[in-house]
């Protein structure tokens, strides 16, 4: 059976999830991962991931050649089962055309809610929209039309119970490799955190892309009520203007590290990810409090889990659910309680290895990429 993975574009951080699904199940059946390439190559991170096959459809961002271009691209899908990821004006539409026309099977795959952004709007401001964006149809304006549309789906995998509630989505997690992540080698650790200038530091550390809704804030305004010149925020994914934005901050801006300043920096970290992990004396996954952020379950957590660090999550979403009993829960938008629950971590380092152990055999047992392959997998024999 052919497997084709739809993302909205090559360049989107999407495609590393899309890669690391296409991994899962080549093994049983043909896989390819297509999309349009609207802002160049492939997304830095994982353009060495995976063979992306390229769309030629410039204008599938605008009115009336988006028709055109949806229709091109539908038939650009070979899969008997093509799985959208995200659903998205272009992405979605296309996997469904391609179903009408020639019969194949379509999953949606949604990481968190693309309309909730629209969904916020007050009368007003949904009205400037129409007024400003009314011919781009993969803008947020549209997303509750794309929407409307997942009935039409053979089946719909999400990533939380909100989006189970809201879509009747299967929970479907991403899983990883926890043979790849796993507690690395203290001489390799402290060799790159000399090279990067580091020695003496306390790191709290974020590895993934920094988005405003995530509450990376939270986490920098606590080490700057820390009050310590030895403690930094890492940020392992690229230099974005979320990251400038905080560099530039009068309170703590000086503790924000981001040592992705270009695409190799980018594609070295992705690739060492484990031992960029490693030198973290704790992991944070942040999350705000917004409808988008409930929608979430950052993949990034499975990951923290498995290094055996302790792991430091916002109280949102399903993570207490994943985190219960093996990593620490703090509210959102409160850098008080994270700075309570870093200051501990610090202070005794012995329970804290005792939580990160925890942590990874929860990881190994219930979120490791075999138990995800496997899933994936049965999906897909049920759409023979």
């Amino acid at each position: 059976m052919k497997v084709t993975f739809l993302v909205p574009d090559l360049g989107w951080p999407i495609v590393g999830i899309a890669a690391r699904f296409a991994k899962y199940v080549c093994g049983e059946h043909e896989v390819e991962i297509v999309g349009p390439r609207l802002w160049g190559g492939a997304n830095a991170m994982y353009s060495e991931e995976f063979a992306y096959r390229a769309v030629d459809c410039p204008k599938i961002y605008r009115f009336p050649e988006y028709f055109r271009e949806v229709r091109k691209l539908a038939r650009a899908l070979q899969g008997d089962v093509v799985i959208a990821m995200k659903a998205f004006g272009s992405t979605l539409p296309a996997a469904l055309r391609a179903k009408r026309e020639r019969g194949c099977r379509v999953v949606a795959y949604l990481d968190e809610w693309d309309g909730a952004t629209s969904a916020a709007w007050g009368f007003g401001e949904r009205l400037r929209h129409w007024g400003r964006d009314w011919m781009h149809p993969c803008n947020d304006l549209y997303a509750p039309w794309v929407e409307r549309r997942l009935p039409e789906c053979d089946v719909r995998l999400g990533t939380t119970r909100f989006l189970q509630d809201k879509f009747g989505c299967r929970v479907f997690h991403v899983g990883v490799d926890t043979e790849r992540f796993k507690p690395q080698d203290p001489l390799a650790v402290a060799a790159l955190k000399r090279e990067l200038g580091l020695e003496g530091k306390q790191l709290v550390v974020f590895g993934g892309v920094a988005r405003a809704h995530k509450g990376l804030e939270t986490f920098a305004e606590a080490l700057a009520q820390l009050g310590r010149a030895d403690v930094a925020l890492l940020i392992l994914g690229p230099l974005n203007e979320d990251v400038r934005q905080l560099m530039r901050h009068p309170a703590y801006g000086k503790l924000i590290l981001c040592p992705a300043s270009d695409a190799e920096a980018t594609r070295r970290i992705h690739r060492d990810m484990p031992l960029y992990l490693g030198l973290g004396d704790a992991l944070i996954v942040p999350l705000g409090e917004t409808a988008l952020a409930r929608s979430q379950m950052p993949c990034k957590v499975f990951e923290a889990m498995a290094m055996g660090k302790p792991v430091v999550a916002s109280a949102v979403s399903d993570l207490p659910k994943v985190l219960e009993g093996c990593g620490h829960l703090v509210a959102p938008n409160s850098p008080e309680a994270a700075a309570r629950t870093l200051a501990g971590i610090f202070a005794d380092p012995e329970a804290a290895r005792a939580m990160g152990t925890r942590a990874r055999e929860r990881c190994i047992e219930q979120y490791g990429v075999e138990t995800s392959r496997k899933a994936l997998l049965a999906q897909l024999d049920e759409l023979k």
